[in-house]
């Protein structure tokens, strides 16, 4: 909540020129703010536009510039962090055990590769390169974490966090994988560090993203939710093109995608859903 002075710092736009903000944020990130959340929206703009001491559709005008960092601002105050490591635990095991383990199957020591997509302050990468490391230690790997928050990134690269992000951590992981700092910081160890790559990404850049490489294994967990059903489906698309023959996409327990299984093959494990690549159908060719 905002404090009164918070709220008398705040310039009101109206409701067109907040649909109109709320749609090229929609074009450029995929995010999507309903009706009504766009007092939220005036919250984060409208401070913006006092402090940079201009009007409303000169501020407007300035998200349009391909070149302003005023984008970045906007998009860092509306991205959500709330993460933590070993998020859904339930579903990494059954993954990892069942899916992954049986994926290895004819592993002959080429690099297996992983994409965290939409990885916050970096809770997701490390996690998943703690549990190669733990589970499957002779595998050449790598992690790479990719969002769109440039201050998520940065704090993902320092890898000191508080007790609230390592809550759900095994007391024996957490001894063996963190450097306690104080009685309420633990940072990541280096030998977990040297296994991830953190980028700042927009992942409806197509081009920026496959600019990342090819995958075995992407994880997109808690990010869809945010996104309207035609930003999903290009995503979709887009992890299909940059995941490898046979590889796997996982999303968040409860998230789907309305075409994920034209271009996906659903295997139901344990209770949960995880998706495999195959070829896509004559629609999508």
């Amino acid at each position: 909540m905002l404090n009164t002075e918070e709220k008398e710092s705040i310039i009101n736009f109206t409701q067109e020129e907040l649909k109109e903000i709320r749609d090229i944020i929609w074009k450029q990130t995929g995010i999507y703010i309903e009706d009504g959340k766009l007092y939220l929206l005036n919250y984060k703009v409208g401070s913006r536009l006092k402090k940079l001491n201009i009007k409303p559709r000169e501020y407007i005008r300035l998200l349009n510039d391909s070149v302003s960092e005023e984008m970045k601002e906007v998009i860092n105050s509306i991205t959500i962090g709330e993460t933590q490591f070993f998020r859904d635990k339930i579903q990494l095991d059954i993954f990892f055990e069942k899916i992954f383990r049986d994926y290895l199957k004819d592993y002959k020591g080429e690099e297996i590769s992983f994409l965290s997509a939409g990885c916050s302050t970096g809770e997701e990468p490390y996690t998943i390169a703690i549990y190669l490391l733990e589970k499957f230690p002779l595998i050449n790997f790598k992690v790479v974490g990719v969002d769109i928050n440039e201050k998520f990134i940065s704090k993902a690269k320092e890898g000191i966090y508080g007790i609230y992000s390592v809550r759900s951590t095994p007391p024996y992981l957490l001894t063996k994988y963190f450097e306690r700092l104080d009685d309420s910081t633990w940072k990541i160890r280096e030998d977990v560090k040297r296994k991830v790559q953190l980028e700042r990404v927009n992942l409806m850049d197509r081009v920026g993203v496959k600019l990342l490489g090819k995958f075995d294994v992407i994880f997109c967990k808690n990010v869809i939710i945010y996104f309207d059903d035609s930003s999903r489906n290009k995503l979709a698309e887009t992890f299909w093109s940059i995941l490898k023959k046979g590889g796997f996409l996982v999303l968040g327990p409860a998230e789907r995608i309305s075409i994920i299984s034209l271009i996906f093959e659903p295997l139901f494990e344990s209770g949960m859903f995880f998706y495999k690549k195959v070829e896509k159908s004559k629609e999508f060719l």
